[in-house]
């Protein structure tokens, strides 16, 4: 890459020197400057590089890949201001042999699935992906995790129509809802999108986390699987090591679509609920336990406190009967007080908690103070993995 007089690259990668000259050189109606406009509001894509990719491949779709070369290359002095003389771009004969090269490829009809892009940021390898046109309903049946701007797929309902054939599977990407991209910007809209089409089908574009004829797993999503911490996930890679480890042994044990407990559960006393209006935040905690403990109802049940996949369950130890089960996304604030450190509780809305307008504080207890903090974490663990069901 040139150099500027204080020796800093004019531009660090050929995007921005593809987009810029397309801002300068080109008319707005050109082929080549529409093409850049609509690679720039892609928003499945994030960085140079991931634009770039995708550049390239729409321009061979619309066969303007050569434009932005002709113009470098013939273009007295152009090149020599983004690329060295010793460079292919730099170099005159050079440059005109690639741009013959680019020529050829516009007589070229391709063939490219441009929604497969969320990954090009990553790789040049793309994943299989899938689009599926769903049968009307009010959901889907899918929880999601969100990682690294990916809606990871970590849970299907067994009778949703999402489980349906068994073409989504859990460790897919959710990549879009009725033309609707899902990323980190648009997490808490996924219930709105499905709102938008009530009565209608609703059409999915669902990123694959193997092939189907190789079952390969792709890369880019094991890499999510792992930094995603949810060891329901990980069974995934599990079970493909094993396949190639022992490909005559007994299949590994296919992930099943149910909450899977991240720990065995913590052991604590429950000792009641309160009622405590229309504010769920974390000034609400120390007031909820000190009602509870005031009233003639305080108990002081043996449970075990469970922090899922997608939300919490408390179940009662002398028959598993369930006390209290909430997600997550329900869950508005934890905590517990300085006065009485043993004591903790965490206020749940009657739906997601930013549209909540009713909350109750469920109170617990537990003899070591460092158990409490251990599972307050493993509240806020969960509150972080950010989960969502469509």
């Amino acid at each position: 890459m040139h150099l500027n007089p204080i020796n800093f690259p004019k531009l660090p990668d050929a995007w921005y020197w593809l987009e810029e000259i397309a801002e300068k050189h080109f008319s707005s109606c050109c082929t080549y400057s529409l093409v850049v406009e609509q690679v720039k509001n892609v928003p499945k894509v994030y960085t140079p590089t991931g634009h770039l990719r995708l550049l390239i491949r729409t321009c061979l779709m619309r066969k303007c890949l050569h434009m932005p070369v002709e113009m470098l290359v013939r273009t007295p002095l152009m090149a020599t201001y983004y690329y060295d003389k010793n460079s292919i771009l730099g170099d005159n004969i050079l440059g005109e042999i690639f741009l013959s090269v680019l020529l050829q490829s516009s007589k070229l009809n391709f063939k490219l699935n441009l929604r497969n892009s969320s990954f090009l940021d990553e790789s040049w390898q793309l994943p299989e992906c899938l689009a599926l046109e769903l049968v009307p309903c009010k959901n889907l049946g899918i929880s999601v995790c969100f990682t690294k701007g990916r809606a990871l797929i970590i849970n299907l309902d067994k009778n949703s129509v999402a489980a349906e054939d068994d073409k989504v599977e859990i460790g897919d990407v959710l990549d879009e809802i009725n033309g609707n991209a899902i990323t980190s910007n648009t997490k808490g809209q996924l219930c709105k999108f499905m709102k938008k089409s009530i009565g209608q089908p609703v059409c999915l574009h669902v990123i694959k986390h193997r092939n189907k004829r190789t079952r390969e797993l792709y890369a880019p999503i094991v890499h999510l699987i792992r930094s995603s911490g949810i060891e329901g996930l990980k069974k995934i890679l599990k079970r493909f090591n094993s396949e190639i480890h022992d490909s005559e042994g007994e299949k590994s044990e296919l992930v099943k679509p149910e909450n899977k407990s991240l720990n065995a559960g913590f052991s604590v006393k429950y000792c009641g609920s309160v009622y405590i209006g229309t504010e769920g935040d974390v000034k609400q905690i120390e007031k909820a336990i000190l009602q509870v403990l005031k009233s003639e109802e305080v108990k002081s049940v043996p449970v075990k406190f469970e922090c899922l996949e997608i939300g919490i369950r408390v179940t009662r130890d002398s028959d598993d009967i369930v006390i209290c089960k909430q997600s997550y996304m329900e869950i508005s604030s934890c905590g517990r007080t300085g006065n009485i450190p043993n004591y903790f509780a965490f206020i749940a809305g009657d739906t997601i908690c930013n549209l909540a307008t009713k909350f109750n504080a469920y109170v617990f207890y537990h003899y070591n103070e460092s158990e409490v903090q251990t599972i307050l974490q493993s509240l806020g663990q969960g509150f972080q993995r950010t989960h969502f069901a469509v």
